[in-house]
Formats: structure tokens, sequence, C-alpha cells
């Protein structure tokens, strides 16, 4: 394998693709060994887990629903969120965080969608967080042997950060999970920067054991 790579490197480097990933299966760890040998690091994390076989129990402080219209500003909020936790450290994504408008707008188009499983959890009565889930083909960035068969896909999840720690991120996971159970699917899917702390330690508390790790590398630093 490192052998192929530094074949294949040498040609993409030539053309000006300085940063190189890798999505590798987490149980093989001598191929894994190999990417890190050849300067692969950690980047992101695939896990899937199998879906849940009786509904959430959430606590009583929260009240977990499908959003309307009338929840697109904090909606917006919580779009905008995630984006902007992740440009700070310790991930330091270099993805735009998208302007206000951009985000309301994409929110009002998806909103009535009834395939995908969206949900927002209420506390004391005021939305706090969201979670959307869909099937697993509908996701462009888990394509090939890394796409499992007849899964659902927990695309996006977020809480406002006064709101942390009271349980939404794990109540709207589950919810997620009863979605795709509801929806026929055997397992479901999520996936996370591993340097995005919350996330890292809410998504394997619900049970998601990591399958996949996309691998990264830039040359010349």
């Amino acid at each position: 394998m490192r052998d192929l790579y530094a074949a294949a490197a040498a040609t993409w480097v030539d053309d000006g693709r300085s940063a190189h990933y890798v999505l590798a299966p987490t149980h093989d760890r001598a191929l894994l060994d190999a990417w890190y040998r050849l300067g692969f690091g950690q980047q992101q994390a695939h896990a899937i887990r199998a879906v849940p076989t009786t509904p959430p129990t959430p606590p009583s402080s929260l009240n977990i629903r499908r959003p309307n219209r009338v929840d697109l500003d904090v909606l917006t909020r919580l779009a905008l969120e995630l984006p902007e936790y992740q440009r700070r450290s310790p991930v330091f994504s270099a993805a735009e965080v998208p302007a206000y408008e951009q985000a309301r707008s994409e929110w009002e188009h998806e909103i009535d969608n009834q395939t995908y499983g969206l949900f927002v959890a209420e506390l004391d009565g005021r939305v706090v967080g969201t979670a959307g889930a869909m099937a697993l083909t509908e996701a462009d960035s888990h394509i090939g042997p890394a796409r499992a068969d007849n899964a659902g896909y927990l695309a996006f999840g977020a809480t406002l950060p006064e709101a942390r720690g009271r349980g939404a991120g794990r109540a709207l996971g589950e919810a997620a999970g009863w979605w795709a159970a509801e929806s026929g699917f055997d397992s479901i899917v999520v996936d996370w920067r591993v340097t995005n702390l919350l996330a890292s330690r809410t998504w394997p508390r619900l049970g998601f054991e990591t399958s996949f790790l996309r691998l990264h590398r830039v040359v010349g630093y």
C-alpha cells in the first residue's frame, strides 16, 4: 500500500494536489499503521450502530418534536453554531460559515420534507437543539465500500452552547435512531471530526462504533 501511494502521490503533487486523504477500515490495524507511517493522521470518524428496538424515553425536562416554521430563527442559529464551533480549537476547520440568509433559506426549503427525520429539542419550552437524519444513499460523503446497506444517516446535530450538558444532544440522537428504525433501516450511520470533542464523546455514548477513519495528509509542511 505504501508503494502504491508513493507512485500515485508523485503524480498528484506534480499536478498541484498537495492535500491527500484516504478512507480506511478500522478493523485492519496493519493497514492503518501503513497509512500512519506515510504521514497520515486521523481527521474524521465514520461510525455505525444497529437501530433501536424500542422507542426512546427522553428526560422529563426535554420535549422532542418535529420542527415547524415558527422555529426558523432558532434553527438558523443552530445551523450556524456547528460550523462556528468547528472553526475553533481544537478542530480549526477551514470550512466557511454560511451567511445567515443562506442558512435560513436552506431550512425554509427543507423543513417540510417529510422524507427526512428532522427534530428539535425543547428545554423549558425553548428550542435548544436540532438533529436531522436521512437515507444513507442520499449522503454524498458515504460512497463505495464504506456505504452500509439499508442504513439511515444522522446527517447533523447541534445544541446551543448555553444548553449543553442537559441531555439534548443524546435525546436528539436517540430520536434519529428511532426514526431510522421506523423507516425500515437496519442501522444508522454518523460521522464527525475526531478533533470535535463534543461529537467524539456524544456519539460513541449512543452506541455508535467506529467503522472507518478518514486519514489526511498535507504534503510540504
